[in-house]
């Protein structure tokens, strides 16, 4: 369009001898299209610049595995999985390891601690300078919206999910604690196990069988343990949706493997008793705890 007027002044300047009149229209239109130009280039490389602001703002921040820190903190006072499964509503992981789009970022969730799910992130700014806008949506009420951002507490980082109504009031938010850099695998609650493990199970410890014969054990924040010829692996259920109901902690050791052994288990300060159990769950019973089979004594 602006070619088209460029042209059509032209050529109408063409078709006769011009004025004075008429040189001074062809440069203060020329002048003005010019400034118009000029300002939308201006507008666009600024629409750039702020986008790459935010990102060399933002990503080294956001990136990382976070936590909902409400349930590591419950973790760590009940000791229990089931009795914090409470805390574990929408979003309770996130996975960010990169920006797959120049203006964009693709989070990865743990919903409820049994669904995965992701958002998006948008190089927009939010409510405040520390927020960015996604488009997580609240089912209950589409007008309101979610943004994504951080704030340091006592020097240190965490990332919260802000959530508000149509007229910008803070419903309320959700923060999150980073429990690694990266994950080695696609799964949306390692980071939620990662914390877990480490809160009741990591570290040095006496197992003592049935017998009284004592053995000496390392269990690792990532699951594995050495020490036990039988045991190589352990994994805690933190999951109590869509299974039979239960009244009990769990552990799974060697999981996966034919020789998988399942135990309750119950923690009194530094010591973790493991239990056989009675009941069968496929009969809609539930289980109840039997005889002391282990226990793990923290070094």
């Amino acid at each position: 369009m602006i070619t088209a007027r460029v042209g059509f002044i032209l050529s109408a300047s063409n078709s006769k001898k011009p004025t004075m009149r008429h040189l001074v229209r062809i440069i203060l239109t020329l002048s003005i299209l010019t400034s118009c130009l000029i300002g939308e280039t201006s507008t666009t490389d600024k629409g750039v610049n702020k986008i790459d602001s935010l990102k060399k703002n933002f990503k080294p921040i956001l990136k990382g595995i976070w936590v909902l820190t409400e349930y590591i903190n419950e973790i760590e006072r009940t000791k229990s999985p089931l009795k914090s499964a409470d805390k574990l509503q929408n979003v309770v992981t996130m996975i960010i390891d990169g920006i797959n789009q120049s203006d964009t970022i693709d989070v990865g969730v743990s919903w409820n601690n049994h669904e995965g799910y992701n958002f998006t992130t948008y190089f927009i700014t939010g409510q405040n300078q520390n927020q960015l806008r996604t488009n997580i949506l609240d089912y209950d009420d589409k007008s309101n919206f979610y943004e994504l951002g951080y704030e340091i507490i006592n020097k240190e980082t965490f990332l919260f999910l802000y959530h508000y109504n149509k007229t910008n009031k803070l419903i309320d938010k959700k923060q999150f604690s980073k429990v690694a850099e990266t994950q080695p695998d696609s799964d949306a609650t390692w980071g939620l196990h990662i914390i877990v493990n480490e809160k009741l199970f990591s570290g040095n410890f006496l197992l003592v069988d049935s017998i009284n014969s004592t053995t000496k054990i390392h269990l690792n924040s990532d699951g594995s343990m050495t020490g036990n010829s039988d045991f190589k692996t352990y994994y805690v259920i933190t999951d109590f949706i869509g299974g039979p109901e239960t009244i009990l902690d769990g552990i799974i050791f060697n999981l996966n493997e034919i020789n998988a052994k399942w135990f309750a288990f119950k923690t009194n300060k530094d010591t973790t008793y493991l239990y056989s159990t009675t009941g069968d769950e496929e009969a809609g019973e539930l289980l109840q705890l039997d005889k002391i089979q282990y226990k793990l004594v923290r070094k």
